[in-house]
Parts: structure tokens; sequence; C-alpha cells
């Protein structure tokens, strides 16, 4: 049984806006830092903006210890950071449903499809060699 509330419990999205003039290699290497920490929970997903030092990140929340973490900068600390908890992602999977919900409902697709282009796709071959080495 979790120790948070409904409301906290679930998936967290993180924005991250690193400050003026810092540059786009150590804004990648910052948000990197900070979705590796564990403390966090599982981390779902990250990427890093292409137009501005910063970035963008789902976590999966189960623990008071866990959502403490999301909200604390850490290695963001001076950064325009934003934690917003989500409606539908309730857990790992449910953010997956809705993935799922919202390319089926919004584009006709669906998630195992992509999950098959994936599997043929010269980005999961290069994923699994990193895994191995």
């Amino acid at each position: 049984m979790s120790d948070l509330s409904r409301k906290d419990r679930g998936c967290w999205l993180v924005f991250a806006y690193a400050p003026e003039g810092t540059p786009m290699r150590a804004a990648n290497d910052a948000i990197n830092e900070f979705v590796g920490d564990h403390r966090r929970g599982l981390a779902l997903f990250h990427d890093h903006f292409s137009d501005q030092p910063g970035g963008v990140a789902v976590f999966a929340v189960e623990t008071a210890g866990q959502l403490a973490a999301v909200r604390e900068a850490g290695p963001l600390t001076g950064w325009e950071v934003r934690a917003h908890p989500l409606i539908f992602a309730e857990s790992a999977m449910r953010f997956l449903h809705q993935c799922d919900f919202t390319m089926h409902a919004y584009r006709g697709r669906r998630l195992p499809e992509l999950w098959e282009e994936y599997g043929a796709s010269e980005d999961k071959a290069r994923l699994d060699e990193r895994a191995t080495s």
C-alpha cells in the first residue's frame, strides 16, 4: 500500500528549463543526472529540448520519498522546474495505456503496431548493443 494520497500517487511530468546562458551539453548532462537518480521512482520517459537548454521527464511515483525526490531540484538547482501529476497515468502501465489510447483515438494507430516497428528498427538494435556493452 502506498503512503501517498490518490492525487499524489502515479505519474508525474517534469519540465525543466535551464538558466539563460547554460550550454546545451551541460543542460543535457544535468537532465540525465536528474533522470538517473533512482530515488525519483521509475523513469518512464525523458528527452532534451532542441530549441533551448532543458528537458522533460515522466516518473512513476509510488512513495512519499519518490515524490519528494521528483519535487527536489537536485542537479537542476537554479533552473525553472515544474512538476505536475497526471490524471489518467496512475501507474507505469496506465501511462502506456494512455499512450495507446491517445494514438488510437486521435490518429488510428496502436501501441503494439508501433512496438512491432520499433522491434525491427535500427534504434532497437543500437539500444540492445548498448545494453550488452
